[in-house]
Formats: C-alpha cells, sequence, structure tokens
C-alpha cells in the first residue's frame, strides 16, 4: 500500500484534457471525467513513451508513437502493440487538493 501525495488542484483540472505531475520518482497524467478524477502513468506499457503526449479520447488515452489504447479508469490495454495494462492510481480529494495514493 502506498501513501497519498498531493498531486495537484482541482482547478488544475480539465475535462478531455490531461495534466501532468511529477513526483521525485513518477510522472502521473490526471483528468477529470465527470465527478471522477482518474491518475495512470505517464509511460506506455508499450515503449516507455510518455502516454500523455497522445490523445485523449473520452476515457481512453493512446499512445503517440504506436497507437496502442488503454482505458484510464481501469488501466486495460485495448489494443496492440500493448499487451501490459497500465498502472492506474487511486484519488481522493481533499478540500481543493487532489492525492494520488502512490508506492514511493
Amino acid at each position: 500500500m502506498g501513501e497519498f501525495q498531493k498531486l495537484a488542484k482541482l482547478s488544475d483540472l480539465q475535462e478531455g484534457k490531461v495534466f501532468v505531475a511529477e513526483t521525485r520518482y513518477h510522472k502521473v497524467g490526471l483528468t477529470k471525467l465527470g465527478d471522477e478524477i482518474c491518475a495512470f502513468a505517464d509511460v506506455c506499457t508499450h515503449d516507455g513513451e510518455e502516454i500523455t503526449e497522445g490523445d485523449l479520447e473520452g476515457d481512453v488515452i493512446v499512445c503517440p508513437r504506436h497507437s496502442a489504447k488503454f482505458n484510464i479508469r481501469t488501466g486495460k490495454v485495448l489494443c496492440m502493440p500493448a499487451v501490459e495494462d497500465l498502472p492506474v492510481y487511486k484519488t481522493r480529494i481533499v478540500g481543493d487538493d487532489v492525492e494520488v495514493e502512490l508506492e514511493d
């Protein structure tokens, strides 16, 4: 189990846009989907590319290099060439802060 870390303010997040937060060990993509905040690793599991550079289509992010697709709610890989799911993280709102549970 990890610890929750403050990575953004609610006002930093917009529907349909990805906000990238950097921690000491991780880059995390964050976005707002309705009332839900999604957080996911900023790395394509196929080749290590920064996935947040790709297009966000609803709850699916598309890798900019080889078009692998992932569901950002569940992390499930949706098409080749990726075969490994995208790491996703639990989020919570504390006041106006968006906190994400990360392993160190």
